[in-house]
């Protein structure tokens, strides 16, 4: 079976272009990074409902409930190096970065499954990429993070976003969504556990609305470093 993807991708000179790859014993997983490398193509965003295992989420749900209860989550900020700043106005997630050490076992599965999928894309794609960096994000009551985009003014590294979901019976009324703009219109994300969504880091406003309870996820990048 082949696939050949052409993305809309911009971020540097060189633009992506298409690659047919045969491929045996097409996987489940496989299958998962197919609908998120179409859904790019076509609406500029990909989600798939069941990206991680139920096991999984209440893993690394309870890693991030423990660092928190540890005092090791701190308030996000926005900016890199120099300019980082904290801004309540914009954001006010607490976050804790995941080292890729495989100490913990749910942590080295969530890096092995991502940089599964950036492989993937390296293959299928041509995007070059060959960083990945994440950390776990808690929402309290009525917290946001304003419209903004993940890419750094003075650093274009960041290519792609990937957000992974952790929360527990998410009903649509706790709100939270995900803002997902594009040219002409917008689209809502609501973060039920186990769902992954996957857009362009220089490309995509986004942002997270309130909730009437904690939220929880593990925000990615998939990066190009020099």
């Amino acid at each position: 079976m082949h696939y050949a993807h052409t993305l809309p991708y911009s971020l540097t000179s060189h633009s992506l272009t298409s690659k047919s790859v045969a491929l045996k014993d097409m996987s489940e997983m496989t299958d998962k990074f197919e609908c998120l490398i179409q859904g790019l193509m076509d609406n500029e965003y990909g989600i798939v409902e069941d990206f991680i295992s139920p096991a999984l989420v209440i893993r690394l749900r309870n890693n991030l409930l423990a660092r928190l209860a540890l005092g090791r989550m701190s308030q996000g900020g926005v900016g890199q190096q120099s300019s980082f700043q904290e801004n309540n106005a914009v954001r006010r997630d607490k976050i804790s970065w995941i080292e890729d050490d495989q100490s913990d076992s749910g942590e080295e599965e969530y890096f092995r499954l991502l940089w599964n999928l950036v492989d993937y894309l390296n293959l299928t794609c041509y995007t070059g990429l060959n960083a990945f960096e994440s950390h776990y994000a808690h929402y309290d009551l009525g917290s946001f993070y304003k419209k903004h985009r993940d890419q750094f003014k003075v650093d274009s590294g960041r290519k792609f976003s990937v957000v992974v979901y952790l929360n527990d019976l998410w009903q649509e009324e706790d709100g939270g969504q995900l803002i997902i703009y594009r040219k002409d219109d917008q689209i809502s994300v609501s973060p039920e556990g186990g769902k992954v969504v996957f857009f362009q880091s220089d490309k995509n406003e986004h942002e997270v609305l309130p909730s009437s309870r904690p939220r929880m996820s593990i925000a990615g990048w998939m990066k190009q470093v020099h």
